[in-house]
């Protein structure tokens, strides 16, 4: 019997894939926000939270970095 982990992996820890600086303009992020994750892009960084633009909607949004991912597919 194969295992989840088997049929597909784990995503590396975030702190493993994640700059020492964090976040950098224009990474391809995921956001995890009513209920599930959405795709963006940093667009900024005002103190402890980063911008995040939907291309989607149009929308600019700040969140706090523990609620956003490097982009995975």
């Amino acid at each position: 019997m194969f295992t989840s982990a088997a049929i597909r992996p784990v995503p590396p820890h975030q702190d493993e894939t994640m700059s020492e600086n964090g976040f950098r303009l224009y990474d391809m992020i995921d956001v995890f926000a009513n209920d599930g994750w959405w795709f963006g892009f940093i667009s900024g960084k005002i103190g402890e939270e980063y911008y995040v633009y939907f291309p989607t909607t149009a929308d600019n949004i700040a969140y706090p970095r523990h609620v956003l991912r490097f982009h995975q597919e």
